[in-house]
Order: structure tokens, then C-alpha cells, then sequence
């Protein structure tokens, strides 16, 4: 198959931009807001505030272990967080149980907070849900609050005119587009 020298240039430059954005590093500096809070492992009052919520954690483990009967325990340093996979779930992680692979890493970790024993855990039952950083990666940044809008009734009148002009008007939603007229 002979492509011109164009369309070899126009497969590259897609070829790459479906590569580039799943680099952890890039991801990491150039990624835009989460759409899951992120909280430190550290930070036991928040993730117990988000208990049976999805979230991502981060921190860097320390004696992470095993139980007798196969469960895998993943400890967060001088945190009271951590991760817990059951033996039913180590089939995903091949020969690389959770407890020795994350062992002494620095972790992202998205998942649905529980509370077990009054302490926040996530249950890891998928490699995807981790990431791990290198030493030179940068943590995640949290999500910043915006700031609370002020009730209107507080507005003065003057003042809401001024915020959003009387000419302006809401925009008009297209209809949707069929597909089927299209694509055949």
C-alpha cells in the first residue's frame, strides 16, 4: 500500500495524539479538573466525609501485606487508609498480587470509598484503578472550590443588571443531528 507523503504525516499525528495524553508524566502535569475529588491518603476527615463515594487517593505505601487467608492489604504511610483486594479478586493482577507490586511505591488510586472498622479503604479489584509515580512525578492537584455565589437576593438590583446585560438572551439549542442521514 503506497500513501503519500501526506497521509503518512496526517496517520502519525493521529497515531501519536491517541499515545501521548495516556503518558502518566503528561497526564500529571497537563491534565485539566478531575471530575472525582482527590485526596491525600493522609487525610482521614475528608475520605471518611466521602464514604461510599468515588474518589482518588494519593500517597506513598509502606508495609503493605497479606493475610492468611489470601487477602491483600495495601498500607498508605502514616495514614489510616488503605487498599484491600480479596482473594476473588487477585485474577486481574496476574502474578503480581497487590500487596507486593505496591509495596513501598507512590500511588494514585481511584475508587469508591468504604469505612471498615473506622477506617477509609477503597477495595482494588482492577491493576487500572493504580498508578504508579515515579519519584520525580508530581502528586495530583486538588480540585479548587469555587468560590460560593451570593444569594440574588443580596444583589442589589443594579448591580444584577449590570452582571449580565438585557440584550443578551439564552442561547437556542440546535436540534439533533441524524446520524442516519449521513451514515449508511
Amino acid at each position: 500500500m503506497n500513501l503519500t507523503l501526506s497521509t503518512r504525516r496526517l496517520l502519525l499525528a493521529i497515531g501519536l495524539s491517541l499515545v501521548v495524553p495516556f503518558s502518566p508524566a503528561l497526564r500529571a502535569e497537563n491534565s485539566g479538573p478531575s471530575e472525582f475529588p482527590i485526596l491525600a491518603a493522609t487525610d482521614t476527615e475528608a475520605l471518611m466525609a466521602k464514604d461510599g463515594q468515588k474518589v482518588i487517593v494519593w500517597g506513598e505505601t509502606a508495609k503493605s501485606g497479606k493475610s492468611n487467608s489470601g487477602t491483600n492489604f495495601v498500607n498508605f504511610k502514616d495514614a489510616d487508609f488503605y487498599l484491600v483486594t480479596f482473594r476473588s479478586d487477585l485474577k486481574p493482577f496476574g502474578d503480581a498480587e497487590p500487596a507486593d507490586a505496591y509495596d513501598g511505591k507512590r500511588l494514585v488510586v481511584t475508587g469508591v470509598v468504604s469505612v471498615y472498622q473506622d477506617k477509609p479503604q477503597f477495595k482494588l479489584t482492577d491493576p487500572e484503578q493504580v498508578e504508579i509515580l515515579g519519584e520525580d512525578e508530581p502528586w495530583p492537584k486538588p480540585m479548587v472550590k469555587a468560590e460560593p455565589e451570593t444569594a440574588t437576593a443580596e444583589k442589589s438590583p443594579a448591580k444584577a443588571t449590570a452582571e449580565k446585560p438585557a440584550t443578551e438572551e439564552e442561547p437556542k439549542k440546535k436540534p439533533p443531528v441524524d446520524a442516519s442521514k449521513y451514515f449508511k
